[in-house]
């Protein structure tokens, strides 16, 4: 296991447990649709013959009147490693649970988990799982910056990657009422 690694997991060790302890509770997320457009990098397994490189995202999901959310994910990487180009796509559809936001910050953080599959170079499409969260600010009622962190397991060939991204999501949908 990296150092790196390491130091991601326990970073969001403390992080979703000061959000657990230090939060008071505030009105739900806007309900409607929503579009996340990200940016992050993605850390491959060791054992992957695949490198860590960049990764771009986009989500487009659905807010409901509570905190649950669903969103379907594309994720492109080319994970580079010893000169080999390796293209990696993922296709997923994730499930996210707002916790309440910090009242006087903006902040909300949020748990996810998902299912999907991961292709590299087109060789595969093996069957992952995923599990992390994520913080999101409110810049206003329809703007928010997203930052989030992914464990990410491939089911058939044993690999446990994690991405860690920041995008901004843009919500369409009423205003809750007050």
């Amino acid at each position: 296991m990296s150092t790196a690694f390491k130091k991601r997991t326990l970073f969001s060790g403390v992080l979703i447990a000061s959000t657990l302890t230090t939060m008071a509770y505030a009105e739900q997320p806007k309900q409607g649709f929503t579009v996340t457009p990200s940016i992050g990098y993605y850390n491959t397994d060791d054992d992957r013959q695949a490198g860590n490189d960049t990764s771009y995202s986009v989500g487009v999901g659905y807010q409901t009147n509570s905190p649950l959310a669903l969103e379907a994910v594309y994720l492109h990487s080319n994970a580079n490693k010893r000169g080999r180009d390796n293209d990696l796509d993922q296709y997923r559809v994730d499930g996210l649970y707002s916790l309440p936001e910090y009242t006087k910050t903006n902040l909300t953080p949020y748990l996810a988990a998902g299912i999907g599959i991961t292709d590299v170079d087109g060789d595969s499409n093996n069957l992952l799982v995923n599990a992390g969260g994520g913080v999101k600010y409110a810049i206003n009622n329809d703007v928010n910056l997203r930052a989030d962190f992914r464990l990410v397991k491939d089911i058939e060939d044993n690999y446990l990657d994690n991405v860690t991204s920041v995008g901004v999501q843009y919500s369409f949908g009423m205003p809750n009422p007050k």
